[in-house]
């Protein structure tokens, strides 16, 4: 099982990338390939099956990634993070659910953090995140 410290390094090593990524899929600089072989990179990096994560509704993803409750705020964001970034290519590709979806399951995640949480100071907390993704779902109803 990977230890909290690693997936905090990882989200600390990867932040930048993350936020540059997301730069890029805003700016229509990515292409889906890349895009998805960068983020299942980390993913996998920090032992989780980000397939695997997109195939669950909101309420089984909550249950698969802390089955006994217990939540572990560093794979929570960084997982949160990950689909989110999945949801923002799908909606500026206009392809499938315009990440209606993925933003879900982002937004599930990051709801289930303290508001204050953040891996570091370079990232928004997970209070900022959960709310950016409730107008973003609630703009598309």
């Amino acid at each position: 099982m990977y230890t909290r410290d690693y997936v905090l390094r990882l989200i600390e090593r990867f932040g930048r990338a993350l936020i540059a990524l997301r730069d890029r899929i805003l700016r229509r600089e990515v292409t889906t390939e890349e895009l998805r072989a960068q983020l299942r990179e980390v993913a996998e990096g920090a032992g989780l099956d980000l397939d695997l994560a997109r195939s669950l509704d909101p309420r089984m993803l909550l249950m698969w990634l802390a089955p006994t409750g217990e939540i572990d705020p560093p794979r929570f964001w960084l997982l949160a993070e990950l689909l989110s970034l999945e949801g923002a290519h799908a909606r500026a590709s206009a392809t499938g659910d315009l990440g209606r979806a993925d933003f879900g399951r982002a937004h599930a995640l990051f709801s289930r953090l303290p508001a204050d949480w953040q891996p570091s100071a370079e990232v928004a907390t997970a209070g900022e995140r959960a709310l950016e993704l409730r107008q973003l779902l609630d703009e598309e109803v």
